[in-house]
């Protein structure tokens, strides 16, 4: 298996560019069509200003969003001059309610959405990995800063539960999967009554298995650690470098306010993240 369409997001000519590095790495690997859409965003929002303000506010922040778009094309034209056969650049400048639905209509066409991961230095990373998962429903992959694409070969850890969300994220990772050297299904703390029980991880290892990749199962009891501390802890003694995960088992809400397995992972991975649900 393989990616054939991949898309990358840039929204801003300060972000970082390990989304796009990572975008062009594996498009050029997997010899995919790379997409690359310059969005940027006027976040003018109504209110209660004096007659003809919140026009004239409107206007100028799209204008200045406009001229940000053109300030990252022309950086783009420089950056990929050479660089690949296969790609194209599409621009747009949204209001900022209409990004969701802009990107669920661009996106739903790609195997896959690589960007930077949230929480760091782009305020509208977050937006956009919330977009792609639930209004484009496209596996995304997350870089952090420093970071690279994974490589051929190597050690990919899975977070496992028997959940759909999971088993998504895992069809979702096969172009990956198949080149790893071994995939590590980690499972932590499962249920004594589960379908599972009496061989967790079973299923799921026969399953890449006749998709060619060597995997191990690693049960993991339940620690004080969150479970993003569990995951990242045992990527490193691994050594893996790149975890893949589902997204967002509870709802968005729930993991803003009280936090989850999801928004930890995306604060604070120190290395790539594959995420679909």
């Amino acid at each position: 298996m393989t990616y054939r369409i991949i898309a990358t997001i840039l929204t801003d000519t300060d972000q970082s560019t390990e989304g796009l590095d990572a975008a062009i790495a594996l498009a050029d690997r997997m010899n995919a069509h790379l997409d690359i859409y310059i969005v940027t965003v006027s976040h003018t929002e109504t209110n209660n200003y004096y007659i003809g303000a919140e026009a004239l506010m409107i206007a100028e922040q799209t204008r200045d969003a406009m001229e940000q778009r053109d300030k990252i094309e022309a950086w783009l034209k420089d950056r990929m001059h050479g660089e690949m056969k296969r790609w194209a650049s599409h621009t747009a400048t949204v209001q900022g309610p209409a990004l969701t639905g802009f990107l669920a209509r661009k996106l739903r066409f790609s195997d896959l959405v690589v960007l930077p991961r949230p929480y760091q230095d782009n305020p509208e990373a977050a937006a956009l990995v919330e977009a792609c998962l639930f209004a484009a429903e496209r596996p995304v992959l997350m870089i952090p800063k420093g970071c690279k694409a994974p490589e051929v070969g190597g050690h990919i850890l899975m977070g496992w539960n028997d959940a759909a969300e999971a088993l998504a994220a895992a069809r979702a990772a096969l172009p990956l999967l198949e080149q790893a050297d071994v995939a590590d299904i980690c499972i932590i703390d499962p249920p004594a009554h589960s379908a599972e029980r009496s061989d967790p991880g079973g299923a799921m290892a026969q399953y890449l298995l006749r998709h060619g990749t060597r995997s191990e199962v690693a049960v993991l009891a339940k620690s004080d650690l969150p479970i993003c501390e569990t995951l990242l802890k045992r990527a490193k003694e691994v050594g893996a470098q790149m975890i893949v995960s589902g997204a967002y088992g509870h709802s968005r809400l729930r993991e803003a306010v009280f936090g989850g397995a999801t928004r930890n992972l995306l604060e604070r991975a120190d290395i790539p993240i594959l995420m679909s649900r």
